[in-house]
């Protein structure tokens, strides 16, 4: 529809601004999302683009899901995808580019301190501390879903078992940094 507005915040906005039996088909940030109103006020230290996700009910031929990638920062929107984990991606993409080139690291069993210090040192200076993303390798594929909010300074924690997947069929591994240390306290 050419009326409908453009950007995560417009679309959001004319949606609860629709009566609730009519909201069906309309593109809102997805629950759970930066932006989305059962967020509250979405905090983030990043400058000028914040990825969140748009998702809308199709109801034919059979009902489902869509997803667009979005940005609360200005009126960007992705295409159209079918899965969630690849217009988070597309958002990431438009909002944090060089995040494809981040080490992939393993969630920490212990000693978190020294663990976000030997992220903050492999990930480019400020990266984290601006909200951008962490990529971690999740052995569990129950677990593989992109989750906002959850890296280190409030970025999304996008999970390298789904976007690997895509890597390795374009024969370029993502390098992956082993951070487990041995007991005994840091060095």
């Amino acid at each position: 529809m050419d009326s409908e507005p453009r950007g995560a915040a417009s679309r959001e906005a004319a949606k609860q601004q629709t009566p609730a039996g009519q909201q069906r088909g309309m593109w809102g940030i997805y629950f759970g999302q930066p932006g989305a109103r059962d967020q509250g006020a979405f905090v983030s230290t990043a400058p000028e683009h914040r990825p969140t996700l748009l998702a809308r009910v199709v109801d034919e031929p059979s009902w489902h899901q869509l997803y667009r990638g979005a940005c609360l920062g200005c009126d960007w929107e992705g295409e159209t995808r079918p899965r969630y984990g690849d217009a988070v991606e597309d958002a990431h993409d438009h909002a944090w580019p060089r995040w494809r080139n981040l080490p992939a690291v393993k969630l920490p069993k212990s000693n978190y301190e020294r663990w976000l210090t030997e992220i903050k040192r492999a990930y480019p200076p400020g990266w984290l501390e601006a909200g951008g993303p962490i990529v971690t390798v999740r052995t569990d594929s129950r677990f593989s879903r992109h989750q906002p909010g959850k890296a280190p300074g409030g970025g999304y924690d996008l999970a390298a078992t789904y976007y690997q997947a895509k890597k390795q069929r374009n024969n370029s591994p993502q390098e992956t940094l082993d951070l487990e240390f041995p007991s005994g306290g840091a060095e």
